[in-house]
């Protein structure tokens, strides 16, 4: 474990988060991924994105909120991972991108509505949903 005060995450270097983002204990990694939502570097916004495709879902998922928690500034990384050969990095940026609500994925997410894998499909068309995309709106 990197520490073991969950309050001190903020006091270590990015550069070694990031490295401690591919240590093999599982707790650790946990720690790093969880602690990355506080930098929105590219370094780590790349790092994050990286771990998207990890066997381990739990990982996976945590990387995915954390890329949530930091916003705006993980978008263009989790537009390109819409394209990602692999279908769990894909449904993990759509979902994220569903939450962060930015507007300059709208083009990426209708390209998404057509990916192979429902999961996409599904966050995307979420995520278009929640920014309001194809409503149509009438006076009763």
């Amino acid at each position: 474990m990197i520490l073991d005060d969950e309050s001190k995450l903020d006091q270590i270097a990015t550069r070694d988060l990031i490295e401690f983002v591919n240590a093999e204990d599982d707790e650790t990694r946990a720690a790093a991924i969880y602690a990355l939502r506080t930098r929105s570097t590219g370094d780590a916004v790349t790092a994050l994105i990286t771990v998207l495709a990890t066997p381990d879902s739990f990982l996976a998922r945590t990387a995915c909120d954390s890329l949530i928690h930091i916003g705006k500034a993980s978008t263009p990384n989790l537009i390109q991972a819409l394209t990602h050969p692999n279908i769990q990095t894909r449904g993990l940026a759509a979902r994220a991108l569903a939450h962060i609500k930015d507007q300059s994925s709208i083009p990426a997410l209708f390209n998404a509505l057509n990916d192979d894998s429902m999961i996409v499909q599904y966050w995307a068309d979420e995520a278009l949903e929640r920014m309001g995309v194809g409503q149509i709106y009438f006076k009763p």
